[in-house]
């Protein structure tokens, strides 16, 4: 694929990557995104230290690495700790592209070079740069859909009730609307239990989702 053409793919998929972006950002009511920390003065009197950290510095932190994977969720938990490591360290913004970059593994790591070839030689990214271009190509709204069907059409089946609860927490992650608040999520919970339980658990009168989740736990053990 000549670069022309790897420049045009990546346009294409910029207006579904911006909707998932926007999605997932609704699914999870927002990541807390770290400011850009370690330049400048630290308000409490303290001088930040002048020269910035070093790449030796910054693996100290115990970075993690990343790979390419099925769960949208990952991609920000990610970004968000190198986040919390930048905010620990006086880092200059390439530093933070450079050494976020030595993170990237198997294809993540191809993506990346292909990208940088991309861009401008004089060209200096950005933190914010960097994770625009990570989220539009790693954060796909057809995937953010696929994880909102799977919740939507989630039934314990043959799970134990342990096993059905973890999995329901994990995809109402992805379910935005449907379970933004407690009395939603429980609500919902109640609604897709068999209907065994529903009867065994209405005249318990639960008020919130974590007390009709361990009463369902709690049932199915006795």
């Amino acid at each position: 694929m000549t670069q022309v053409e790897m420049m045009a793919e990546m346009l294409a998929a910029r207006h579904e990557s911006a909707c998932a972006i926007k999605m997932l950002s609704q699914a999870t009511s927002g990541f807390a995104r770290g400011h850009p920390g370690g330049n400048g003065r630290n308000e409490g009197g303290a001088c930040a230290p002048v020269e910035p950290c070093s790449y030796h510095d910054f693996l100290k932190m115990h970075p993690p690495t990343f790979m390419p994977t099925t769960e949208p969720l990952d991609v920000e938990h990610w970004l968000r700790i190198l986040e919390q490591n930048f905010q620990l360290l006086t880092m200059t913004e390439e530093q933070k592209v450079c050494f976020a970059a030595q993170q990237l593994l198997g294809s993540a790591s191809v993506w990346w070079d292909t990208f940088n070839v991309m861009l401008l030689v004089d060209h200096h990214m950005t933190w914010q740069e960097f994770t625009t271009a990570f989220h539009e190509y790693y954060i796909l709204a057809s995937l953010l859909n696929q994880k909102l069907t799977e919740f939507l059409d989630l039934k314990q089946g043959s799970m134990t009730m342990m096993d059905y609860v973890n999995k329901f927490n994990h995809l109402a992650q992805y379910a935005g609307i449907h379970v933004d608040t407690d009395e939603k999520k429980r609500d919902y919970f109640y609604r897709v239990l068999s209907c065994i339980l529903q009867k065994e658990l209405y005249t318990g009168g639960y008020q919130t989702f974590g007390a009709l989740m361990n009463a369902a736990i709690a049932m199915e053990g006795l």
